[in-house]
């Protein structure tokens, strides 16, 4: 058995790859790293030409940008990346800290052995990058890590709710490694993580969990206000 998942950062999970929803992928990847910052307005014309496409695949796009949280439409002004409030940063971390503590207990009835060993490969990965001093590479396989225990649940419930959880964060958590690429803490937790899955001792592998996500709350609400204002100048 072989775990196969599609990662958040560039595709829309589940959903049909048309032209609409690919553009809606470039451009998220480019708001995950922002290439188009918070409050940027995101034009249809400029886009079109970008992407070489037309302007109605892009305002499909927009719209389903819009729809994950991502953008939001101001009447006769257009789309724009939507900007969040530390409120809505302490929302989203502590709602995301929840939902992976559901992860691991939708685990918890399940043989994690295949699961184990694919994260223990994904750790090794981050390990590899953060030595490299590789950010995107890095920054992909901590996704994926996450991302393998949500696909493990075979809950179409929460992909479905991680889905758009994990589209709101990406662009708070690229900042945030951005602004200390050590990767050491993130690695450490995994493998503590993994252990615990090993044992299969659910609740401290969901404690872990939580406290891996929040323990970054106080820092990610700092940085991300302070990346606001480098744009805004």
């Amino acid at each position: 058995m072989t775990l196969a998942f599609a990662s958040p950062l560039d595709a829309a999970e589940g959903l049909p790859h048309t032209i609409p929803y690919y553009l809606a992928d470039r451009i998220k990847a480019g708001i995950i790293r922002w290439r188009y910052p918070p409050e940027s307005s995101l034009r249809e014309v400029e886009l079109a030409a970008e992407f070489g496409a037309s302007r109605g695949p892009v305002r499909e796009a927009l719209r389903i940008l819009e729809q994950q949280g991502l953008v939001v439409h101001v009447p006769r002004r257009g789309f724009k990346v939507k900007a969040y409030t530390p409120d809505d940063l302490r929302q989203l971390y502590r709602l995301r800290a929840q939902l992976e503590g559901e992860v691991i207990d939708a685990l918890a009835d399940k043989d994690v052995g295949v699961l184990t060993d694919a994260l223990e490969r994904a750790n090794e990965v981050m390990c590899f990058y953060a030595k490299r001093g590789d950010i995107e590479k890095y920054f992909a396989a901590n996704v994926d890590f996450h991302q393998l225990m949500i696909d493990s649940t075979e809950s179409s419930v929460l992909r479905t709710i991680m889905h758009q959880v994990n589209a709101m964060s990406l662009s708070i958590r690229y900042a945030l490694l951005s602004s200390d690429f050590s990767g050491r803490g993130d690695y450490d937790y995994h493998a503590r993580i993994t252990q615990a899955l090993c044992k299969r001792d659910f609740k401290l592998a969901r404690n872990l969990t939580i406290e891996h996500i929040t323990a970054n709350l106080a820092r990610a609400v700092e940085v991300y206000a302070k990346a606001l204002r480098k744009y805004e100048k």
